[in-house]
C-alpha cells in the first residue's frame, strides 16, 4: 500500500496501552508516514511502550501536562503544534485510538484519499461509522476492528461527527480533534480562505461550505449530509460494557464535561448491520501488525497494560484482581517475556 509522503496522524491518549499496537499498525498500514502520540497522567505501562516504539522508529511520543480544569485534548493538540513532526507535515489527520480510518477509493490507502482532495481542495471531513458492543459484557484482549463487526446504518445520527484529513497543517494555529482551526494564510489579498482551492469536501466529493477555520469550530454536519462514500471513520466508542464502565467516572477529554452515562451508551450501542469494512485490509494489516509485535520487549509491555486495565476495572467493582483469571494470565504472560 502506498505511503503518503510527509503525512502524519496524531492521537491524544491516557491509559490506552492495550490498544496501541493495533492502532499504530493500522495507521502505518494505511500509509501514514509518521505517527505522533501525546499522553498525559498515565497509570498504565503505555508511556514505557511508547518510548520503546519511538526508539524502534514506529512513533513519535510526547508527554504533555494539562492545566487544572483544562481539557486534556486542548493541551495535547497545542503541544502537538510545537512538535517537529507537525512542522514537517504536508498532510495531517487527528483521531482517537478507538477510531480507524477506512478508505473506499483507489488502493484504499490514505494516499488515495489525498489524491481525491488535492489539488482542488484543502481537506476532507470524513464521517464516523459508529460500532456497537455486539452484546459484549466483559473486556477481552484482541483486535478491536475484528471483534466488533456490527454498526448502525450509514445515516444514523451518531455518524454526523467527522474527522478531517487536511493538507498543509502548519497553515493553521491548531489542529482540533475534528478539524483544523485558525487559518494563518498571511496576506489577505493572496491567501484569504475562500479562494477556489481552499475548501473542505465531504466523502461524497461535495463542498462543505459551513466549515470555515476562522469561525466557530465544526465537529459535525447536518444529518442529511452524512456520507461514507469514499471513506469512513470506524468509531468503536463502547466495545464492551466493562470497558465503557472505565470511562464513566471521567470527564470528556475534549470538552471536559460529563458525557459517559447511560444515555451515551444507549445512543452509541448501534448494532443493526453487519459491517466488515475494516476486514478488507486483513492481509496487509496482519503483515504490519506482525512487524510491530516483533519489536523486542513490546509484547511484555502490552500484557502489562492489559493487566493494568483489569486492575482498574477490579477497583471500580471493589474486587480483587487476583481473583480474575484474565488478570493472572496477562501478568504471567508479561513475566514470561523478555524486557528487551
Amino acid at each position: 500500500m502506498r505511503v503518503l509522503p510527509k503525512s502524519l496522524v496524531i492521537a491524544a491518549t491516557r491509559n490506552e496501552g492495550p490498544y496501541l499496537l493495533e492502532w499504530i499498525a493500522w495507521q502505518k498500514m494505511l500509509g501514514f508516514e509518521r505517527v505522533l502520540i501525546l499522553h498525559n497522567d498515565c497509570t498504565d505501562h503505555s508511556p514505557q511502550m511508547l518510548r520503546l516504539l519511538e526508539r524502534a522508529g514506529w512513533v513519535y511520543q510526547k508527554r504533555h501536562f494539562p492545566k487544572p480544569n483544562q481539557p486534556p485534548k486542548t493541551s495535547a493538540h497545542r503541544t502537538a503544534m510545537r512538535h517537529h513532526a507537525v512542522a514537517d507535515a504536508e498532510w495531517a489527520f487527528v483521531c482517537d485510538v478507538d477510531e480507524f480510518l477506512v478508505v473506499h477509493v483507489g488502493d484504499k490507502s490514505v494516499a488515495a484519499l489525498a489524491d481525491v482532495i488535492a489539488p482542488d481542495n484543502y481537506g476532507m471531513c470524513v464521517h464516523w461509522r459508529v460500532f456497537g458492543t455486539g452484546g459484549a459484557q466483559e473486556w477481552r484482549d484482541g483486535l478491536v476492528h475484528r471483534m466488533f463487526t456490527r454498526s448502525g446504518p450509514e445515516d444514523a445520527r451518531q455518524n454526523s461527527c467527522f474527522k478531517t484529513l487536511v493538507k498543509n497543517p502548519t497553515m493553521f494555529r491548531v489542529l482540533n480533534p475534528h478539524g483544523p482551526q485558525k487559518w494563518l494564510g498571511g496576506d489577505r489579498f493572496k491567501w484569504w480562505w475562500n479562494e477556489a482551492d481552499r475548501k473542505f469536501i465531504l466523502a461524497d466529493g461535495s463542498h462543505y461550505a459551513p466549515y470555515h477555520p476562522s469561525e466557530r469550530p465544526k465537529v459535525s454536519t447536518e444529518h442529511n449530509r452524512i456520507t461514507n462514500q469514499m471513506a469512513q471513520v470506524n468509531h468503536y466508542a463502547l466495545q464492551s460494557v466493562e470497558k465503557f464502565n472505565l470511562k464513566r467516572p471521567h470527564l470528556s477529554s475534549a470538552a471536559h464535561i460529563e458525557r459517559y452515562n447511560d444515555d451515551f451508551f444507549r445512543r452509541f450501542d448501534r448494532n443493526e448491520e453487519e459491517n466488515l469494512s475494516a476486514l478488507t485490509y486483513e492481509a496487509e494489516f496482519d503483515r504490519v501488525y506482525a512487524e510491530i509485535c516483533a519489536v523486542p520487549g513490546v509484547m511484555r509491555l502490552h500484557h502489562l497494560c492489559c493487566a493494568d486495565l483489569l486492575e482498574r476495572s477490579a477497583a471500580l467493582r471493589d474486587a480483587d484482581p487476583l481473583e480474575d483469571p484474565r488478570y493472572l494470565r496477562h501478568r504471567d504472560l508479561a513475566a514470561s517475556l523478555p524486557k528487551h
